[in-house]
Parts: structure tokens; sequence; C-alpha cells
């Protein structure tokens, strides 16, 4: 897994969150605001179906970039799911990936 590619079409929200959402703030959301709120060693982009790809960009907060090897690219998307799901509560239990 080398990517997290979303698609907005397909998220749902819960009708408890649904409620105490504040007018523009349901899915799909732009492309602005996932480069606004994923961290800073991912970048998120768009792919030519719409969908929101996020892959890591081998830099840390501090200017430092590294190399990417296999086993670095698989542990950063790992920690790109456990962001997502825990800062942002998307579920990816049920997600696809793809090698």
């Amino acid at each position: 897994m080398d990517r997290i590619v979303i698609d907005q079409s397909k998220i749902r929200v819960d009708e408890s969150i649904k409620a105490k959402m504040k007018p523009g703030s349901e899915f799909p959301r732009p492309l602005s605001w996932w480069q606004k709120f994923v961290p800073c060693w991912l970048d998120a982009s768009e792919d030519a179906s719409g969908h929101i790809v996020l892959a890591p960009n081998g830099r840390r907060a501090d200017g430092h970039v590294y190399e990417l090897t296999p086993a670095i690219r698989r542990r950063e998307m790992k920690a790109a799911a456990r962001f997502l799901s825990e800062r942002l509560y998307l579920d990816f239990s049920d997600a696809a990936t793809a090698e």
C-alpha cells in the first residue's frame, strides 16, 4: 500500500453527527480542506476521477527530507490510516487495499 485513495461519495456520516455539523462542512470536501488537515508528512492531491489521494512525501515538520523505502512507505501509510481514524473519525476497517 503506497497511498490512500478516498472516494468521498462513499463517505457516510452518522445521523447523530450530521445533526451537529455546521452548514458547508458536509462531504465531499474540497482538496484545499484535505491539504490543510492532513499531517505535513502526507501530500493530498486529486486523481483524474476526483478522488482524494494521500501519499507520503518523505518530509518532516522540521524540514528534514528522508528516503521513502518500501518499509517506511508502508509504516507511514499505516500511520496515515490511524491518524485519519483517530482525528477525522474515518473508519478504514472495510477499506480495500492495493499494492
